[in-house]
């Protein structure tokens, strides 16, 4: 079976404007959307962000029927402290392939601001992963922790710099993503747009060696002009840590996809 992108956006998530049909033109014979899920302080003026469900259910059987192609559900968990039982009980009412669990706000604001890139960023990073673990520890229902980063992302942050400040927070955080049986996502928005391939390169080895054996790649596309973006590269970083496969989620469950001979003998 041929790898598929793991981490896609179409026009049902707030950000996007893509539909999903444009994504199937490039696609193969399997496609996966991760639509956002962000639940958000109650006081918020904007509200929650969730989709349609119900219409991206009929969107998918429509272009399944369409094109013959197999589509799969998925959905991108934007966690936010104090909101677990409003995201579980969600889940619980809606049926997914594959579950991203991301952390991209605070109390305050989303660490994608721009006004993130005039903070200090050693505080910026100490907030964020310490979010992070608490998050990860309170909610952890999901497949993949994705984009680890991206608290970092507006931060021009060396990996020598990051392990001094977030290096021990990250191995927990890390540590309890294998507890919990979630995947490490190389994220290529992440490692070659915001130029963070050296934090993936720290990270990866790091969950590697606290036994980490899932590994997806997400483009975290948004458009069809980023979908499969840079994913030989991410494979050629998983294979320069002696990783021979990368997995797919259907229905909760995951399936590996080999990316080259090598019998890594893997017992999950």
């Amino acid at each position: 079976m041929d790898y598929y992108d793991q981490h896609v956006h179409t026009d049902f998530s707030f950000d996007s404007d893509e539909k999903m049909a444009a994504y199937l033109k490039l696609a193969g014979d399997n496609f996966v959307s991760t639509e956002h899920l962000d639940f958000k302080d109650p006081d918020d003026k904007d509200g929650d962000d969730l989709f349609d469900y119900d219409a991206y259910s009929r969107e998918i059987h429509r272009l399944e029927e369409d094109t013959g192609k197999h589509i799969f559900k998925g959905v991108e968990i934007g966690y936010f402290a104090g909101r677990e039982k409003d995201i579980k009980s969600y889940l619980k009412k809606h049926d997914f392939d594959i579950k991203l669990l991301s952390f991209h706000r605070g109390p305050d604001y989303d660490f994608d601001d721009s006004m993130v890139s005039q903070m200090d960023p050693l505080k910026v990073a100490d907030q964020y992963y310490r979010l992070m673990w608490k998050g990860i520890s309170a909610f952890h229902d999901a497949d993949v922790l994705a984009h680890f980063d991206y608290g970092v992302r507006q931060l021009n942050l060396t990996s020598g710099m990051f392990e001094t400040k977030a290096g021990v927070l990250l191995a927990n955080i890390l540590k309890l993503a294998v507890r919990y049986n979630m995947a490490f996502e190389l994220n290529t928005t992440s490692m070659y747009k915001y130029h963070n391939i050296g934090l993936y390169d720290y990270a990866l080895e790091i969950y590697k060696q606290l036994g980490g054996k899932r590994f997806t790649i997400g483009s975290d596309a948004h458009d069809t002009t980023q979908y499969m973006r840079n994913y030989e590269n991410a494979v050629d970083m998983l294979k320069a840590h002696d990783i021979h496969h990368v997995n797919v989620y259907r229905k909760n469950a995951m399936i590996i996809v080999p990316l080259d001979d090598v019998d890594e003998g893997i017992k999950y």
